[in-house]
C-alpha cells in the first residue's frame, strides 16, 4: 500500500499558469483522509510553497515538505528540520568562475535561505518573484570559503541553459549533483543531494519501506525520484527521458494527472 507519494510542482500539480485543479485538490484531501502522506517535493524554498501548503491543508505537524530539491525537508507544522545537505562557499565561487566562463548569469542559497547574485538579471529576479525572496547583490569571490550553501545555478534562457550543459566542465557533474530544474536553470547540490535521496530519507524517518512510495513528476531534476520510489510516475507532459524511466505515464498538468494516478494506484486501488 502506497503510504508517501511525492509530488513535483511546475508541469506536475501546476498548470502552466500555476492553477492547481479542482480535481487535483479533492485526490490530494481523500488521500490525505485515507492515511497517505502527501508530500510537495520542489526546488523552492519554504517561502514559495507555503502558500501552496496551507490551500491543500499540507501545514500539520503530520506533513512534510522537500525543499530546493531534497537539500531540505522540514516538519511542515513545527518547522523541524528533518534532513538538510550543503556546499561550501568554495563551491560556490569555483561554479561562478565557470558561469562567467560560459557567459551566463549566476545565483545562490545560503544556508539561512538567503538569495545572492553578483548583479541583478532576469533570471534571478524570476527566481525572487515566484519564492517571495530578494535577491542580494553580493561579491561572490569574497565568500568565505566555509560558508554553506544549500545550491548554485547557472542561469539564463533556454537556449543558453541548454548550451551550457554540453559546455560545462566535465569535472562538475561528477562532483555535484548538476541538475536542470527548468528551462532558464541549471542547478548544483551536493553531490548526493537530489528528490530520491530526500525521499529515502524521509521514508527512513517515517519507518516506511520505500516500496509504499510513489513519485510523480515531469522533469530532468524528477528522476532521481521517479526511480526511487516503488511506483514512478509520469505526466504527460514529461521530457521524453522522463517518460522512458517511469513505471507510469499519466496524463497531462492540464488534465488533473497528478489526480488520475493517485485515483489508479490509492483511492480506487481493489
Amino acid at each position: 500500500m502506497i503510504k508517501i507519494v511525492t509530488i513535483d510542482l511546475d508541469g506536475t500539480l501546476f498548470d502552466p499558469v500555476k492553477n492547481v485543479s479542482d480535481d487535483n485538490i479533492k485526490a490530494i484531501k481523500k488521500c490525505q483522509e485515507m492515511g497517505v502522506h502527501i508530500v510537495i517535493a520542489t526546488g523552492r524554498p519554504i517561502s514559495g510553497v507555503k502558500p501552496l501548503l496551507d490551500k491543500l491543508g499540507l501545514n500539520t505537524n503530520n506533513d512534510y515538505v522537500i525543499l530546493y530539491n531534497g537539500a531540505k525537508i522540514i516538519n511542515c507544522g513545527t518547522n523541524e528540520l528533518i534532513y538538510s545537505s550543503t556546499i561550501k562557499g568554495s563551491d560556490v565561487k569555483e561554479l561562478y568562475r565557470e558561469a562567467c566562463r560560459l557567459n551566463v548569469d549566476f545565483h545562490a542559497f545560503r544556508k539561512n535561505g538567503e538569495l545572492i547574485t553578483p548583479r541583478h538579471n532576469p533570471y534571478t529576479e524570476v527566481e525572487a518573484t515566484i519564492n517571495k525572496v530578494e535577491d542580494h547583490i553580493h561579491d561572490i569571490v569574497s565568500l568565505d570559503d566555509n560558508d554553506e550553501f544549500l545550491k548554485a545555478m547557472m542561469v539564463g534562457d533556454e537556449d543558453n541553459v541548454t548550451r551550457i550543459m554540453n559546455e560545462v566542465n566535465p569535472i562538475y557533474p561528477n562532483r555535484f549533483s548538476m541538475l536542470r530544474s527548468s528551462k532558464i536553470f541549471l542547478e548544483f547540490l551536493d553531490k548526493k543531494t537530489n528528490k530520491g535521496e530526500a525521499l529515502k530519507s524521509l521514508a527512513k524517518h517515517l519507518n516506511i519501506d520505500i516500496k509504499n512510495t510513489m513519485a510523480i513528476g515531469d522533469a530532468g531534476n524528477d528522476i532521481p525520484m521517479i526511480k526511487a520510489a516503488g511506483i514512478g510516475v509520469a505526466m504527460g507532459n514529461s521530457f521524453k527521458e522522463v517518460i522512458d524511466i517511469a513505471d507510469y505515464v499519466t496524463t497531462s498538468n492540464t488534465e488533473s494527472g497528478v489526480a488520475r494516478a493517485l485515483e489508479k494506484f490509492i483511492i480506487n486501488e481493489k
